[in-house]
């Protein structure tokens, strides 16, 4: 008769992560991010990563790597600010400006 024992973690399926996404959430870009931005980008407190792609035409590892890095293109920086602009929240509209995003321009 054989015993299983119980292994106290899953197993986990699949490529492991690269980044920790607790280190994400602490950095200057996604906090300022997540204080412009408007709701329709934001889920839990939290960026919802698929919806700023969408809104940017970015690939999510291109947003990913924006927060890891700590560096946007001036593209990127321009098509962040279109979102804070396009918005119709009042309170939002056009809260994220150049200079919010100069710090992290990589020119």
């Amino acid at each position: 008769m054989e015993l299983h024992t119980i292994n106290p973690e899953p197993n986990k399926i699949g490529r492991p992560n690269k980044c920790d996404t607790d280190l994400l959430y602490d950095t200057p870009l996604y906090k300022v991010l997540v204080a412009k931005l408007p709701t329709e980008f934001l889920k839990g407190g939290r960026i919802d990563t698929l919806a700023l792609c969408k809104g940017t035409g970015n690939a999510r590892f291109t947003v990913y790597r924006w927060f890891k890095e700590q560096r946007l293109s001036p593209k990127a920086a321009k098509s962040l600010r279109g979102l804070s602009d396009a918005t119709k929240e009042p309170e939002k509209k056009g809260a994220l400006t150049k200079d919010d995003l100069i710090p992290f321009l990589d020119i």
